[in-house]
């Protein structure tokens, strides 16, 4: 975390006391985030992130309380004071303080916090990631909620496993990883889960970037068992990128190494990253 970050109508330093233990966020879970990277200065894709921000907000009965304007102000004024241009933002809304435990007060709490990038390691993209599955599915998972009480408990056996990320199913379908959207290729042609998943950004770029690069892209039902006879399998996320995968549990994927449509995707994803932030670049 950098030392500067914004809450409830402020900027002021992150080791100073900004929430009250009686805010739902605290008591019950109760709020929203979204996670956006910062790349050469830029907010990567920075509308499209502002915009899940209010769908999830709205979608547990909360508001955004600043106009697009105002938070794009407040999150070009924190990365210059925090002197980033490789980071992350954090923005998070909360319930509010409340008198009875769990009745909202009316008034949410919203903040932005400056981190660090949190990138998976160079090797995952040149020889593969692990996933591992548990059978879950999120409440109200198209919004960008701060419950991850299930993925927090699973971190100690996703690194025991040596795995980069963990994978819902629910039912014998394939919905979505913990902080990631997933993607399997058969043939060229892409197949993606398209209900009981979070409308990821990253998501929402690979299948921009793979029709255009001419292979097809069908949104619906993934079973796991479908997994077995995919060519190649990649996951999705803001701090991810498009990172393929070669392994799900005991399952070995295709040959066991990242397959050449992912890494046309990858290259194709950077490359678009890259276009965006020094056009769209704030601090020079």
């Amino acid at each position: 975390m950098h030392k500067y970050c914004y809450a409830n109508g402020r900027v002021s330093d992150i080791n100073k006391p900004q929430i009250k233990l009686n805010d739902l966020g605290v008591l019950r879970g109760y709020g929203v985030f979204d996670f956006v990277k910062v790349s050469e200065g830029a907010p990567l894709w920075w509308r499209e992130h502002l915009a899940r921000f209010r769908r999830s907000a709205k979608t547990i009965g909360l508001a955004v309380p600043l106009s697009d304007a105002k938070l794009t102000a407040i999150a070009r004024q924190l990365l210059k004071k925090n002197k980033v241009k490789e980071g992350s933002l954090r923005l998070v809304l909360t319930g509010g303080e409340t008198r009875d435990g769990i009745t909202p007060g009316g008034r949410p709490n919203l903040a932005i916090l400056v981190e660090d990038t949190y990138a998976l390691p160079a090797k995952v993209f040149k020889q593969g990631g692990k996933l591992i599955t548990t059978d879950y599915q999120r409440l109200f998972p198209e919004a960008k909620s701060t419950n991850y009480l299930l993925a927090v408990k699973l971190q100690a056996r996703k690194r025991a496993a040596g795995a980069m990320e963990i994978l819902y199913v629910s039912g014998g379908k394939v919905l979505e990883a913990s902080t990631s959207n997933l993607f399997y290729i058969k043939d060229g042609a892409l197949r993606t889960p398209a209900s009981g998943v979070l409308p990821g950004i990253t998501r929402q770029m690979a299948i921009k970037l793979a029709r255009k690069l001419g292979h097809p892209v069908t949104e619906r039902d993934v079973l796991l068992t479908e997994l077995k006879n995919a060519d190649e399998v990649f996951i999705t996320a803001t701090n991810k990128d498009i990172a393929p995968v070669v392994r799900v549990d005991d399952m070995v994927i295709g040959d066991g190494a990242p397959g050449p449509v992912t890494l046309k995707l990858l290259e194709a994803y950077r490359q678009a990253a890259k276009d965006y932030a020094r056009k769209f670049r704030w601090n020079k």
